[in-house]
Formats: structure tokens, C-alpha cells, sequence
């Protein structure tokens, strides 16, 4: 993939609501954390390890790939 298309695939619209909807669930499991953190430790550790994953997807980035010789 080039940078093009990569920039090209951030901006589509599908790839927006993908974007928009894993922003609502890190809110969502950031609000369920905040009132029930504690109540179940394994829990909140799939719940923090999904805000994490979340965000890595949120925050990928064009990475330039060295083509094989």
C-alpha cells in the first residue's frame, strides 16, 4: 500500500464510522470503568486492554514499507 492510498482510505467513509464508533466505545468503557472499577479486577483489565487496542487502531499511522530486492 502507498501513502496514497492509505491517506485515501483514512478519509473514506467507511473507514470514519469504523473510527467514530471505536471512539464511542472507548468512552463507553471509560464510563463503565469509572463507575464500576474494582467490582471485577479481570474485567476492567479485557475493558483496559480494549481501550488500548481501540486506540492503537485510532492511531495508525502510514508507515513506509522497504520493498524486498
Amino acid at each position: 500500500m502507498n501513502k496514497q492510498d492509505f491517506i485515501d482510505w483514512k478519509r473514506h467513509p467507511v473507514t470514519q464510522m469504523v473510527f467514530s464508533q471505536l471512539t464511542q466505545r472507548i468512552t463507553d468503557l471509560q464510563e463503565i470503568l469509572s463507575d464500576r472499577a474494582g467490582e471485577n479486577p479481570v474485567q476492567d483489565r479485557e475493558y483496559v486492554g480494549a481501550i488500548k487496542a481501540y486506540r492503537d487502531l485510532l492511531n495508525t499511522e502510514y508507515e513506509e514499507q522497504e520493498e524486498s530486492k
